[in-house]
């Protein structure tokens, strides 16, 4: 009987010891990680067809000057994972490009065939504000194709 109570004890030490490993390693683990500042901040550019707009008014300046019906009428954005397309006017971004974060901050794009900073200075889900500094003003049939300085983009979903 000593041999029969040896084996029932070692089995239900092994059994405790199983499932104290178990508790300990959490079986299995998180399947998903945390997103990173990154990935949330992609999510929010592509969400709902990634189509962004400026208000009526206000929406696009330089310097603190509203140029949005001067110089962007009919302008939107519509960011992709890595590509983004423009419509109406622009004089200073392409009508499409790629786009890519400059660390894993989640705040600066840089767009890929002129290699300029984007900054993302606020993001929501229906609310995005990015700033671009212009190094040049340049003119097209007299008139001001775009304007150096500082350009604020508030845009709407």
């Amino acid at each position: 009987m000593n041999k029969n109570l040896f084996q029932y004890i070692r089995t239900k030490a092994h059994i405790l010891a199983l499932v104290s490993v178990c508790a300990l390693s959490g079986c299995g683990g998180d399947s998903d990680p945390a997103p990173t500042e990154n990935e949330k901040v992609t999510k929010l550019l592509i969400a709902g067809g990634g189509t962004w707009a400026p208000p009526s008014t206000g929406g696009i300046t330089v310097d603190g000057v509203d140029v949005t019906d001067d110089l962007f009428p009919g302008f939107t954005i519509t960011f992709y994972d890595g590509t983004f397309v423009t419509t109406g006017t622009s004089p200073v971004w392409l009508r499409e490009d790629t786009w890519a974060f400059k660390d894993e901050s989640g705040k600066v794009i840089i767009r890929g065939q002129d290699q300029r900073e984007v900054t993302i200075s606020e993001i929501s889900a229906t609310q995005l504000k990015l700033t671009l500094d212009w190094p040049a003003s340049t003119t097209e049939s007299g008139r001001s194709g775009s304007l150096k300085g500082k350009h604020e983009f508030l845009l709407n979903k």
